[in-house]
């Protein structure tokens, strides 16, 4: 009763994030109008998604409160105020202009102070001529023009040209103003680029009103400027070992699918791997952004904001850059952007976002379908262990994301306001129901590192920002101390290996427990609740102890060939070992030679962590476990540390943000 009890609450959590949320009372309201007797005598006998959607909609012990509380779904989200942001825009000026009279660090404070508001006139902006009343209907090109000046002065020449960009695009003549090549010159300037700098004073020099004071003004300023090295936080994205697996998207030819009736489909190494070898590199099959971080991450990067770029008709998300705005604004955006505040009200799991965008990114209904209905087929979704109470509320979920997307028009034009779906909406909500199982056990969280300006690994941090779905992540097993070492560059999902692996040896990440902080029995209990398994790997069949009780015990391999025997450290290295599976007489003195060089490759490795040399620490940290693995097992304390070190590198070649 005990497990019954925490798998439900586990299965809705993915669901229902919030209690708070409305769509908890929704479903509270639905399960008390229908009764045990038919939850249970005919909703739970029903067989298929699509029987399952259609009762909710149909039967007349539920159809009443579903119908009643769907018919009122309505646009809601965070409107554009022109008067607040030319408020802000007034503001981001005046601190400005005190700036210009105050010493270098007090001048730096108020230049801060004057960016967020200047991002909050971008941010609450209409788009042109949404509001002729203030502004001349301006207030979007004006927000962007003020925010350029200040990002010269603080030095970054890019983000303020494209800001100057986007302030002639929103209806600012600023192509014939002197003012606008002068900015120009200065943002070349702090870009190290004074070529192209004189180029933009030699423009403004010859144009109508030039003022040759204010042009030598601004040469003197160029000459004083101070170039500002550009950061790079995105990381770098890896090549696959040996080039991409042409069976398996986005994974390396080092390993191969295969599939048993007990395991069902998995990954394994093809011709074994070295620590080290990159194993998977995958963009998401969708992934969005938990709503918590809507106003410090771009919603379609992912990438940290620091001069926002708005949707042009809400000002709920913000983008890191109009590439990113306009991608995002033509493709799903369209017909999340109204409803973004009710789905964020409904206390939805970031899950459900991540369903419903599986249909609003793709190109059209069709191949939403298509790619929902073949995530359903081929991933795990523990269809039979689900009880009525699971599928009544995720089938409630699935009809408020359908009534989502024909209020949005993703269905086109409907004839009616009413609820009841067509057969093509019925087909949708069917497959949202599918996802909303196949996500529970195969979504993953996408996270970024932050670190401090001083250190990069001692106080940084692991930032869950946000969750996707993997068609080809998906695939890898678990295991409580995984062989692989999850990072992400933006939304891809990089997988490498800290150990060598066997040929057909699994190749496992960890879902969460893991054995160096959780017990056997609370990993058991942990992993049945969530993932509906029992884990059988290494770490449980030998019940490993945590890391804080691990002594300094290694059990080396026999030396002898085609010997799996595992022996402890021997009392006398001058004397020889007798192996009682292969019963050979042994010798363990290289093995322990060995064992003391790997011991100084994990020393070395960590004084080059210290150093920040994440490059040089990565390689010896690969030299000195590969070296482990060819003569003893795990656990070993030394070396479990060293592959949690490894996994702390790898993850800063990601993408990272300072705090």
């Amino acid at each position: 009763m005990e497990f019954d009890a925490y798998h439900q609450i586990c299965s809705t959590q993915t669901v229902q994030s919030e209690k708070k949320g409305f769509f908890n009372e929704f479903c509270v309201d639905v399960r008390e109008a229908c009764g045990d007797k038919w939850l249970r005598n005919y909703f739970g006998k029903l067989k298929s998604n699509a029987a399952r959607v259609l009762s909710i909609f149909s039967d007349r012990e539920v159809c009443d409160p579903v119908l009643g509380v769907l018919e009122h779904v309505q646009p809601v989200f965070k409107q554009k105020d022109a008067l607040f942001s030319a408020q802000r825009r007034a503001q981001a000026d005046k601190f400005y202009l005190m700036s210009g009279s105050e010493a270098e660090e007090s001048s730096r404070e108020l230049l801060q102070q004057a960016l967020l508001a200047a991002n909050l006139a971008v941010m609450r902006a209409p788009d042109r001529n949404a509001d002729p009343t203030i502004d001349d209907g301006l207030t979007l090109a004006l927000a962007y023009r003020s925010r350029a000046s200040i990002l010269i002065r603080l030095g970054e020449g890019e983000a303020a040209l494209s800001d100057l960009k986007l302030a002639t695009n929103f209806g600012l003549e600023l192509k014939s103003s002197v003012d606008y090549y002068c900015k120009m010159a200065k943002a070349y300037a702090v870009m190290g680029e004074p070529a192209r700098a004189e180029i933009s004073l030699k423009i403004a020099e010859k144009m109508t009103g030039s003022d040759p004071t204010h042009i030598a003004l601004c040469r003197k300023e160029i000459a004083a400027a101070k170039v500002v090295p550009k950061e790079n936080h995105t990381g770098q994205v890896p090549q696959l070992t040996h080039g991409e697996n042409p069976e398996l998207s986005g994974a390396a030819k080092v390993v191969k699918l295969v599939e048993t009736k007990d395991k069902g489909r998995f990954v394994v190494a093809a011709e074994g791997l070295t620590t080290g070898d990159v194993v998977l590199c995958e963009e998401p099959v969708a992934a969005c952004l938990i709503p918590s971080f809507f106003g410090t991450n771009c919603h379609h990067c992912f990438k940290r904001l620091h001069t926002p770029v708005s949707c042009l008709h809400c000002s709920g998300v913000a983008f890191c850059s109009a590439q990113c705005m306009g991608e995002a604004c033509s493709s799903y955006h369209r017909f999340e952007c109204e409803f973004m505040d009710l789905l964020i009200g409904s206390g939805m799991s970031i899950l459900c976002f991540i369903a419903l965008r599986v249909f609003t990114q793709a190109p059209n209904l069709e191949e939403g379908l298509a790619t929902a209905n073949l995530l359903f087929e081929h991933l795990c979704s523990h269809e039979d262990e689900r009880q009525p109470e699971d599928y009544l509320q995720r089938s409630l979920m699935a009809g408020f994301l359908m009534r989502i997307l024909q209020k949005a028009l993703y269905f086109g034009r409907r004839k009616t306001e009413g609820v009841n779906p067509t057969a093509v909406e019925l087909q949708v909500a069917t497959a949202l129901l599918g996802l909303l199982q196949v996500l529970q056990y195969n979504a993953h969280q996408i996270y970024q590192t932050q670190v401090t300006e001083e250190l990069r690994f001692d106080g940084s941090r692991t930032v869950f920002v946000a969750a996707g779905l993997y068609g080809t992540g998906s695939y890898f097993n678990h295991e409580c101390w995984p062989s692989v070492a999850s990072h992400f560059v933006g939304k891809k999902l990089v997988l490498t290996a800290t150990k060598p692996h066997r040929p057909n040896e699994v190749v496992a990440v960890n879902y969460g427990p893991i054995f160096i902080q959780m017990n056997l029995k609370d990993r058991q209990r942990s992993l049945r609740g969530r993932y509906s398994f029992s884990c059988s790997c290494m770490a449980c069949q030998e019940n490993w102890p945590l890391l804080q009780k691990l002594d300094k015990q290694v059990r080396f391999w026999c030396t002898s060939a085609n010997c799996v025997n595992l022996l402890k450290f021997p009392k006398d290295l001058s004397k020889d070992v007798r192996c009682p599976r292969c019963r050979k007489n042994i010798s363990l003195k290289e093995s322990v030679v060995r064992l003391i060089k790997t011991e100084e490759l994990y020393r070395e490795a960590a004084r080059a962590m210290e150093a920040q040399k994440t490059s040089e620490a990565i390689e010896l940290f690969k030299e000195g476990i590969e070296m482990f693995f060819q003569v003893a097992a795990l656990p070993h304390k030394d070396t479990l540390v060293a592959q949690q070190s490894l996994q702390k590198c790898l993850a800063d070649t990601g993408t990272t943000f300072k705090k």
